[in-house]
């Protein structure tokens, strides 16, 4: 059976976007928070965030005790001023991502990846916190 933790700020998120989208109608594709999924690897949680069309010279990254942050921009070039659109779904602008990680981390060990616009950032475990094995002795 797999724990699957609750981030009680993430769901607050969720519920006002909610609300924005009954309010003033749904904002589709064009949002620009990247979708996150983080799992347990083991001795680090893995966070993947979805970031396509950012270069990552455009993306910074934060550890700060258990929390990571996602920050950075998606810039397009813009056709002419004089261009009439019949669909404007991609988003452009600056984008800021706090996730709240379940566990204590070796921030200074954090490594991240950046390929085919997935964004993947490996933050191991406090040594304290990672899985050790016990041997048992002999009585």
């Amino acid at each position: 059976m797999a724990l699957v933790y609750l981030d009680p700020f993430e769901q607050l998120q969720g519920e006002l976007e909610r609300m924005l989208d009954a309010a003033f109608g749904h904002a589709g594709p064009s949002r620009l928070s990247p979708p996150v999924n983080v799992f347990d690897a083991g001795d680090a949680y893995v966070v993947k965030a979805e970031l396509p069309g950012v270069t990552p010279d455009m993306i910074h990254i934060d550890v700060e005790d258990d929390t990571l942050t996602l920050r950075g921009e998606r810039t397009f070039s813009e056709p002419n001023r004089d261009a009439a659109y019949h669909r404007r779904e991609r988003g452009a602008g600056q984008f800021r991502r706090v996730v709240r990680i379940p566990g204590r981390l070796a921030s200074d060990e954090a490594k991240a990846e950046y390929r085919d616009g997935v964004l993947t950032v490996r933050l191991p475990k406090a040594k304290e916190a990672r899985p050790r094995r016990v041997q048992i002795e002999a009585a």
